[in-house]
C-alpha cells in the first residue's frame, strides 16, 4: 500500500495519475483498463477540486494505493464540503449536448469505469472516495 498526499491543483492531476498508474501497470490490466483507472481518477480528483474544495489550491487530496491479487483500490480522502451522492441525479445521455446539464457526469463515469465506488462521510472532517478495478479472469 502506498499513499501519497497532492496539493488540490490541477497541475497536479499527471502526478496522481503516475502514482496509481505504475502500480496498476504491475497488474495484468490491458490498456483500455488503465486507460479508464485513469479516467476515473481525473474525474473523482477534479470533482474533489471543484466541488469539495470549490477551486484550487484550497486543500489537499491523500491518495492511497493498494493492489491485491485480482484488485486495484485507490483511495482518496479530503477535509473539503461534503454531499449526498444518491441525491445526484443521473446524467442526461440522449439530449443534444447543448441542452445536458454538466452536473453528474463524473460521478456517472466513476461507476461506469470502475467495479466499485463507495462514499464515505461518516467522519465528520473526512471525505473518502473508495473506487476499485478488479482484474477481469482471461478465458
Amino acid at each position: 500500500m502506498s499513499t501519497k498526499q497532492f496539493q488540490g491543483d490541477y497541475k497536479n492531476l499527471k502526478a496522481m495519475a503516475e502514482f496509481v498508474l505504475t502500480q496498476a501497470r504491475t497488474m495484468p490490466f490491458s490498456s483500455k483498463e488503465l486507460y479508464a483507472i485513469e479516467l476515473a481518477l481525473d474525474e473523482a480528483a477534479s470533482n474533489i477540486i471543484d466541488h469539495a474544495y470549490r477551486g484550487e489550491g484550497k486543500g489537499h487530496l491523500h491518495l492511497t494505493v493498494q493492489t491485491g491479487v485480482d484488485y486495484l483500490k485507490i483511495v482518496f480522502e479530503d477535509h473539503g464540503k461534503s454531499f449526498d451522492p444518491n441525491r445526484v441525479k443521473f446524467p442526461d445521455l440522449t439530449s443534444p449536448l447543448e441542452e445536458r446539464s454538466e452536473r453528474g457526469l463524473g460521478v456517472y463515469t466513476m461507476r461506469k469505469l470502475m467495479d466499485s465506488v463507495e462514499f464515505d462521510f461518516t467522519d465528520p472532517t473526512t471525505n473518502k472516495l473508495t473506487m476499485i478495478k478488479k482484474v477481469r479472469q482471461s478465458s
